[in-house]
């Protein structure tokens, strides 16, 4: 087969400075026409012999490695590598990139080794990840979040870098409930000790969601194609700064409408505790007339036990549900903070923004005493459009109510 790869270089942006720390090398070939496009479908077309596949693999590597005498000042040069052409190699003691480092005389601290899947055998790949790091290149996992079936795997292998599938970020950035689970895998890696790369960024609101999983790099077509040249580490600060400005004020205007919103679900609240207060039973409920966004409230003792029906808001009035009698949620984290605090008695706790199990819609439960006994809890609709990328900035905060006397 007669066909030239070489490699174009994608730059990789850092979040915190909008400089480029590194660049992804990405095989390129000319079409009939002259035209470069991407290589990447020749090394899983299985009508080419499998030893070519490996020897145009091998070759744009080893270019992609020349250009480290290139590379800018604190910048890395990462490399796609896949597991799949373990089985053709004799042993992991002599691996061609390693080889190709030696014969440059290169410095392997600078390259990112990308391994590409984690179908292969595990043992094999935990191997050759040891491989690289003991001559001091860093690791990343490319598309993560393409299977939970990784997670055994992510958490044996500690990669330096994981990337979060580009596909989940397309999905994410337009599907509320997607974006969660995207920010929930950014918060796992960060848990994991790994920075997070979102790829494939190519809208403003892709690269917002972006920020809200922790994602220290993102890479993608907002910012550049991959080029033939590896472009100055400096080029994206302007256009970086002023994203983030603009992600900063949508953020700041989210939280201020979230604190409005509390204030008046507070003042709501505080009514609701006074007509609980001033009858022993639920008699007074009758002219107590609650707005839409208040689902449900309930009662517990400060075990957390519950000690009332749910009083369900419906346009018939309040609806009793004794189902729930008995159960315990002291497990859940706003008890915590609630009982925990040093004033315990003139506190509002709010939960984190969930999906409401019996309405299917976006909720918060909101906690506060209503005596010196019983704690009240009231679910509460979030209002906010859920195909607003910034709707997890409508959690309302905790606040500060009048004490009990």
């Amino acid at each position: 087969m007669s066909v030239t790869v070489f490699p174009y270089f994608q730059p990789i942006i850092e979040t915190a400075t909008g400089r480029i720390a590194g660049y992804e090398a990405l095989a390129r070939m000319e079409d009939a026409a002259g035209n470069v496009v991407s290589a990447g479908g020749l090394f899983s077309d299985h009508t080419i012999d499998v030893k070519e596949r490996i020897m145009l693999d091998r070759d744009v590597r080893l270019k992609a490695l020349k250009q480290l005498e290139n590379l800018p000042d604190d910048t890395f040069l990462s490399i796609n590598i896949s597991p799949e052409w373990l089985q053709y190699l004799e042993s992991l003691d002599n691996l061609p990139t390693l080889e190709m480092i030696k014969s440059l005389a290169a410095d392997s601290s600078k390259v990112v080794i990308e391994i590409t899947e984690l179908d292969g055998d595990l043992d094999v790949i935990e191997r050759l990840v040891d491989r690289y790091r003991e001559q001091g290149f860093r690791v990343a996992i490319d598309d993560f979040g393409t299977g939970f079936s990784q997670l055994d795997r992510i958490a044996l292998l500690k990669p330096d870098i994981i990337k979060l599938d580009m596909t989940l970020i397309k999905s994410g950035a337009e599907d509320n409930r997607r974006s969660s689970m995207i920010q929930m895998l950014g918060e796992l890696a960060s848990k994991l000790g790994s920075k997070v790369l979102c790829e494939g960024v190519e809208t403003e609101d892709e690269y917002y969601l972006a920020l809200s999983c922790n994602a220290v790099y993102v890479q993608g077509f907002l910012f550049s194609a991959a080029t033939e040249k590896m472009e100055a580490p400096d080029s994206t600060v302007v256009k970086v700064s002023n994203l983030l400005s603009h992600y900063r004020d949508r953020a700041i205007e989210a939280t201020s409408r979230s604190h409005w919103r509390a204030d008046k679900i507070k003042a709501e609240l505080l009514s609701l505790r006074e007509v609980l207060r001033a009858a022993n039973d639920d008699g007074g409920l009758e002219h107590f007339v609650a707005a839409d966004h208040l689902l449900r409230f309930y009662l517990c003792d400060r075990l957390g036990n519950q000690i009332s029906p749910n009083y369900e808001n419906s346009d018939k009035g309040w609806i009793k549900d004794n189902s729930h009698n008995g159960y315990n949620w002291s497990w859940r984290p706003y008890f915590f903070e609630l009982l925990g605090s040093t004033d315990t008695q003139s506190r509002l706790v709010f939960s984190e923004p969930y999906q409401d199990i019996h309405t299917g819609l976006r909720a918060q439960t909101a906690v506060l005493f209503l005596d010196n006994s019983r704690i009240l809890l009231a679910d509460l609709r979030d209002e906010q459009r859920e195909s607003d990328l910034f709707s997890r900035f409508s959690a309302m905060p905790a606040g500060w109510i009048p004490e009990i006397d």
